[in-house]
């Protein structure tokens, strides 16, 4: 039985400009089962941030560090920090191998 409760989506249009601050073009972070938007979601985006609330899950309080630290290992190899983390690569439905 799984001790994860349903995810809530909390839309709040103000954290857009906090969020730029650390990347410009962002939509949404994923918090434990909380997903926090600044507007409301396609499909497509809800599944990428529920892929996210799977990871919280899977790792739990450790899934930040895993997340810092796939971050770093992708910038040591020349690669961008977000874009090949291998979280958000999983989130997008990449393979990975």
């Amino acid at each position: 039985m799984s001790t994860m409760r349903t995810p809530r989506v909390h839309v709040w249009p103000w954290l857009r400009g906090v969020g730029r601050l650390a990347l410009p073009n962002w939509l949404a972070i994923t918090l434990g089962r909380h997903i926090f938007a600044w507007r409301p979601m396609t499909d497509a985006e809800l599944r990428h941030e529920l892929v996210h609330v799977d990871q919280w899950q899977a790792h739990g309080w450790r899934y930040p560090i895993l997340y810092a630290t796939d971050s770093m290992r992708a910038r040591r190899r020349g690669r961008h920090w977000y874009r090949d983390n291998r979280f958000e690569r999983e989130a997008r439905g990449e393979r990975l191998t």
